[in-house]
Parts: structure tokens; C-alpha cells; sequence
């Protein structure tokens, strides 16, 4: 198997995969997120973002090189095939597991929803980008 991985694209791919975390938890879905946690922007402002925040591109860079390496697997990857692979692994693997651990940790499943389809979401457009861009 040969895991010719375009390191540019993968970049590329990271970014908008943060990006839009900048903009759902940031903008589109803050409320409901910060409800759900039990924390308002007071709490939030409070709190320094840097170990978060460096966990956050450490995780969506580990998840977008692994699509990068899944899609060398294609002959020809397609931005359909990109997408494809990113929602399958964002339900099948993110979101699944998400759910999962939100119920033996008793967490509300709105947390669950928000974060798998942040993610979901998100290696959709990582993998889009990625099969797209070879």
C-alpha cells in the first residue's frame, strides 16, 4: 500500500476542520453547548483556552491525517469519495463512541449530537478536501 499523503491538502483539511468548531461552538451552537455543560460566557471567557485549543488541533490533525491514509487506499479518490469516507468514519467511529461514553458518564445526549455532528460534519469536509485534492 502506498501512503502518498498530499501534506499541503491535509493542512488545508485541518484548518477548515477547526474552523468550523470556531463557527459551531462559537456561533451556531454556543448557547445549547454552554447550557448543556451547565456554563455561561462569563465561565467561558474565564477559563484560558490553550490546553483545550491545543488538544483540539492536536485530535483534528490525528483524525484528518488517518482520513488521508484511509483515502490512499482508493485508486482515484473524488471529493464524493472524500466526503463519503468522512461521514462514514465520523458517524461510525466518532459519533458512535461518543454516545457511548456520554452514557456510562451520564452526560445530556445533546452533547453527544453537538459533538458528533460537529465532527461528523467536520471529516466530511476534511475528506472533501482531501479527495479532491490529490
Amino acid at each position: 500500500m502506498d501512503f502518498d499523503v498530499n501534506w499541503l491538502a491535509v493542512l488545508v483539511a485541518t484548518i477548515a476542520h477547526q474552523a468550523l468548531g470556531a463557527l459551531w461552538y462559537g456561533v451556531l451552537f454556543r448557547d445549547m453547548w454552554m447550557r448543556a455543560i451547565g456554563m455561561n460566557p462569563e465561565e467561558i471567557e474565564r477559563q484560558a483556552p490553550g490546553g483545550e485549543m491545543m488538544f483540539g488541533i492536536i485530535a483534528s490533525v490525528v483524525s484528518v491525517v488517518a482520513l488521508a491514509l484511509i483515502l490512499t487506499a482508493y485508486d482515484d479518490p473524488s471529493l464524493a469519495d472524500g466526503a463519503v469516507l468522512g461521514i462514514l468514519t465520523g458517524i461510525g467511529f466518532v459519533t458512535a463512541a461518543t454516545f457511548m461514553n456520554g452514557a456510562y458518564e451520564q452526560k445530556k445526549p445533546i452533547l453527544g449530537a453537538l459533538f458528533g455532528g460537529y465532527y461528523t460534519l467536520g471529516l466530511m469536509i476534511a475528506g472533501a478536501i482531501l479527495g479532491v485534492w490529490r
